[in-house]
């Protein structure tokens, strides 16, 4: 074993500081999320009440307000909802720590509706805080709070909050981006949803990370494919064993890094024609848990699911009366018109007008023309 020489004085670190660094390295993953956090910075400050603000309150927007305690939920709704508009402690300067009296003149702050309706009520008297803008746009804000009963804020808490306030702007920053990236992944996941395609990502295991909704159908209804401990295995043997077979193909390829390299295959399954399987490896990631990194997508279009549109959205995109969006829907599903009519409830030559008036609308006089229209435009993204 190697021995522990000591620490440089200058990078040594208290059991309280590593405690709270640990916390906000946590903060956004935390359940809740930044709470144990707050609790320790406010011990650390020696606040009441510590408050970090990632989106302020606006008109018909509550904002995102975590606090170290709640008092109640009237006093935080209250915020949230009314007044936040009256608080006259915000647009501090970025990346410095204010003292309210520091910011404006205290008698000024006393006398104000926001203390007198707000916070006199709480017992809260003193106030510190700093606001987090940067050039990227994330904007954030922390708030200190005392009772009356205690002395203000002291120079020397000021400063730790100061020391503070980069750690807590990165860590922000890093919640920021990973929301954004959650939030583009979610829009793309459910733009292959509403084309009625499944998808899969399988890890180095060949164990399922992650299926969307159109994936969860079928693996509930278990037509072409289950999910058994944890691994994709298909309901056909011979289909079974040929999708193992593509899969290593594919996985290797993910090893040596060839995202462009493509399988697919064509199921047999109970239903014809059977649901068809495309493969692909996915880029490696530069990260330490190698084995549970995606590896694998796996997209499957199912030719008896529906797609869906909304009936508004085809409305607007065509001019179509709700009636015709109804029967051009039907048709681009593979209905023929008297199937779409008994579905319908309607008349054959009441289907009929409508087919006409959506054929002058579109400018296509073939329903197959018709069918592709519609499973082309971006009708399917409006739901």
């Amino acid at each position: 074993m190697h021995e522990l020489l000591p620490v440089p004085r200058d990078y040594q670190i208290s059991a309280a500081m590593n405690e709270l660094l640990l916390a906000l390295s946590r903060g956004p993953v935390a359940d809740p999320p930044w709470q144990e956090f707050l609790r320790l910075l406010g011990q650390a400050l020696g606040a009441d009440f510590v408050t970090l603000i990632l989106r302020a309150p606006k008109a018909g927007d509550a904002g995102v307000v975590i606090n170290s305690v709640v008092l109640s939920s009237a006093i935080f709704d209250s915020y949230n909802e009314s007044y936040f508009a009256m608080d006259p402690f915000v647009n501090l300067p970025a990346g410095e720590v204010y003292t309210m009296d520091e910011f404006m003149a205290p008698d000024e702050y006393y006398a104000s509706d926001y203390y007198q309706q707000y916070v006199k009520g709480t017992g809260v008297r003193h106030l510190m805080g700093a606001d987090l803008g940067d050039d990227l746009g994330n904007s954030a804000r922390l708030r200190f709070a005392r009772v009356e009963e205690k002395d203000n804020f002291s120079s020397a808490e000021r400063a730790l909050c100061q020391q503070l306030l980069p750690h807590i702007q990165q860590t922000i920053r890093l919640q920021a981006r990973i929301a954004r990236v959650e939030s583009e992944r979610s829009l793309f996941a459910n733009a292959v949803d509403r084309m009625a395609v499944a998808a899969i990502i399988l890890d180095q295991s060949a164990r399922i990370r992650h299926s969307n909704r159109a994936a969860e159908r079928l693996l509930g209804e278990g037509r072409w494919m289950q999910s058994e401990n944890g691994q994709l295995r298909l309901a056909d043997r011979a289909d079974n064993q040929a999708f193992r077979a593509c899969l290593e193909e594919v996985m290797q390829a993910h090893l040596r890094g060839e995202p462009a390299f493509i399988r697919a295959l064509r199921l047999s399954g109970p239903q014809t024609p059977g649901a068809g399987v495309l493969l692909r490896p996915l880029p490696l990631v530069a990260a330490p848990d190698g084995s549970r990194n995606p590896s694998v997508a796996i997209f499957i279009s199912d030719p008896s699911q529906p797609r869906e549109a909304p009936q508004a959205v085809l409305m607007t995109l065509f001019g179509f009366t709700r009636a015709e969006a109804n029967l051009a829907l039907l048709l681009a599903n593979g209905a023929t018109l008297d199937e779409a009519c008994e579905q319908l409830n309607i008349s054959r030559n009441t289907g009929k007008s409508h087919l006409s008036a959506v054929f002058s609308k579109t400018g296509v006089t073939r329903q197959t023309r018709l069918v592709q229209l519609i499973l082309r435009s971006v009708a399917h993204m409006g739901d």
